[in-house]
């Protein structure tokens, strides 16, 4: 589109321009100083633990990772939650929609943009845990686990389902300290629990997003760990038993891909459609 002077900025375009200073909000953030904070802390207490308790590292690259590797779903949701959580609805909150709106930028575009600075902003801190952690085990057992590039693949799809079900919570709150708790609550208790009590309850949880997420660390077990029982003999003859589930890796794209595309869909319409007074 043209007129006489100017080629009008198409979508795309624009929401690359908002993606680029959300961006660097995000950069110049005490919020992403937080999460590298969290890292290190988790990187350090791992590196001193077990030689404190008198324990070698393991000589498995593979195993080595997967001791640091273990808490990425933990950083997942904790950067899900500073970077979505309240992405949407602090422009209702805070009234700045009036300013932003009245432009001539469509909402979806401004929710597009926003959303890919989120996951960019993730997809760094992940990028530099687990580059840390590949130095680590070079340095540590010599070399790094070919398993590693898959956990890596895994946990970014992971961080883009997590960050959606956030822009999905945010876009349909009022108040950004409730949006902020119900996501960190929702990724890290309720859908554990209800994971818990549907194995508990002998039924497999596939549709859930935080056991697909299991496949981060499980991919690095070799060979890949599969369904089993454990049998407990209880008295009075009788057994407990506790059903041990695994996410396939293939089932665990599949879900996560399903959470992200619905996630961020009804996001982008919701946060469309919502009007300032909501």
């Amino acid at each position: 589109m043209t007129n006489d002077r100017y080629t009008l900025p198409s979508d795309i375009s624009q929401s690359i321009t908002v993606a680029r200073y959300e961006m660097l909000k995000h950069l110049r953030s005490k919020r992403l100083l937080g999460l590298f904070a969290l890292e290190l802390v988790i990187i350090i207490l791992i590196l001193i633990v077990p030689p404190a308790v008198g324990r070698d590292y393991p000589s498995d690259p593979a195993d080595f990772e997967k001791m640091f590797i273990q808490w990425v779903w933990i950083l997942i949701v904790v950067g899900s939650t500073l970077f979505a959580g309240d992405a949407l609805v602090s422009e209702f909150q805070n009234r700045t929609g009036y300013l932003l709106f009245p432009n001539p930028v469509k909402r979806w575009v401004l929710c597009a943009g926003k959303f890919a600075a989120t996951v960019a902003t993730i997809f760094l801190a992940l990028g530099i845990f687990y580059g840390v952690v590949s130095g680590l085990a070079l340095a540590v057992d010599g070399g790094v686990s070919s398993l590693t590039a898959d956990s890596f693949g895994i946990a970014l799809l992971a961080a883009v389902s997590a960050a959606a079900v956030g822009y999905l919570i945010s876009a349909l709150m009022k108040g950004s300290t409730g949006a902020l708790v119900l996501t960190f609550a929702l990724l890290f208790l309720i859908l554990p629990i209800a994971d818990g009590i549907l194995s508990f309850a002998a039924v497999k949880p596939e549709i859930s997003l935080t056991f697909s997420a299991g496949a981060i660390d499980d991919v690095l077990n070799t060979p890949y760990p599969v369904d089993s029982v454990v049998r407990y003999d209880l008295p009075g003859g009788q057994v407990f038993e506790m059903y041990l589930y695994y996410p396939n890796v293939a089932t665990a794209f599949l879900v996560m891909l399903l959470y992200a595309v619905g996630a961020i869909a009804i996001a982008l319409w919701r946060f469309s459609k919502r009007e300032m007074a909501a």
